[in-house]
């Protein structure tokens, strides 16, 4: 009697967590990724202008755009799609689908790791940025030139390449059981780069980073309101701009901390007790929704460009405003031949 009441209890918490998964990254996930990809490309197209693209502040958000976009297209198969679409088979405990073991063969993990790391350490450095900005304003245009911004991302990029190296080594496809298991090499590193080097590069260190710079940046943002504030309410339309600039990043670091706060927490559970957490309904749930928070933070810059950098919002304007009129001279052309 125990022993089907234990087996119930399996089988109900399995399909918990399928349910889950399915509305968190099948129907949610979905819709915040195609909202993100466009948002980024949207981002990316008004950044890219003549008139904004030789900012450094500007670049690095079109680098951390494009890394945004790559990690959406791969959470889409890789997350959504494989669980609206597998859904009734995991269900029916069914063998897996083509598309299924092809996902599985695929090296997606250190990929997706690769990309994560790179939109951590770009937000890493968009924060600096501005904290540089502020600190050292005269000699900021000799320190923030294009090429130092251009080689600090490519950095960046090659940094986080250089870091996932481990992670393409960890495990191999087995065919005889359709699944990944870990290599000769990965049980040897498997616990230094899942705990001695994954929490602290990839959480403590940005952690720390990002909340000392915001501390800085918040205490410049605060008394350049005051100072505007004395000055009876006359405008600066410079300082103005900046402020709500250096406002923006500080709410995308904001949003980056809070939204990966929670798979800290969750790697730290794992780390402690790993085969606890991997038998726990409330670490799948809870590490279903912490991985959303990542989408929903990657899909919202756009947003957070467009509330509070004016000149964003009238080159976007803008841009629209030129596709408009090319297409009403296309019209036009078109009604006059006829």
């Amino acid at each position: 009697m125990s022993n089907n009441s234990y087996n119930l209890n399996v089988d109900h918490s399995f399909d918990y967590i399928l349910l889950v998964r399915l509305v968190v990254w099948g129907y949610v996930g979905m819709a915040l990724s195609l909202f993100g990809i466009v948002g980024n490309l949207i981002t990316i197209l008004v950044l890219m202008s003549s008139s904004l693209r030789t900012i450094s502040t500007n670049i690095y958000l079109i680098a951390l755009s494009c890394s945004n976009i790559l990690f959406l297209l791969i959470f889409l198969p890789s997350y959504s799609i494989r669980y609206l679409l597998g859904y009734n088979a995991y269900i029916a405990n069914q063998s897996p689908s083509a598309f299924e073991i092809l996902l599985t063969r695929l090296p997606i993990t250190p990929v997706y790791n690769t990309i994560i790391l790179s939109i951590i350490y770009l937000t890493i450095g968009l924060s600096i940025d501005r904290l540089i900005l502020i600190k050292f304003p005269l000699k900021a245009k000799c320190i923030l030139t294009k090429r130092v911004t251009l080689m600090t991302i490519l950095l960046i990029y090659i940094f986080s390449i250089i870091y996932c190296i481990p992670y393409w080594l960890e495990q191999r496809y087995v065919p005889e059981i359709q699944q990944c298991r870990l290599t000769n090499i990965g049980k040897k590193i498997h616990k230094y780069t899942r705990i001695y080097m994954y929490i602290p590069i990839v959480h403590v260190i940005p952690f720390v980073t990002l909340t000392c710079s915001n501390i800085t940046i918040i205490q410049y943002l605060i008394a350049t309101k005051r100072r505007k504030q004395s000055l009876c309410g006359k405008k600066n339309k410079k300082i103005d701009n900046d402020y709500h600039i250096t406002l923006m990043v500080v709410v995308m670091t904001i949003v980056l901390v809070l939204c990966q706060s929670p798979l800290l927490i969750l790697n730290a559970w794992h780390t402690i007790d790993p085969h606890g957490s991997y038998k726990s309904l409330r670490f799948h749930t809870l590490n279903s929704f912490g991985i959303l928070l990542i989408v929903f933070h990657i899909s919202t810059n756009f947003l957070i460009c467009l509330v509070f950098s004016k000149k964003f919002r009238s080159t976007l304007i803008q841009f629209f405003l030129n596709i408009l009129s090319k297409d009403q001279q296309n019209f036009d052309t078109h009604t006059q031949t006829l």
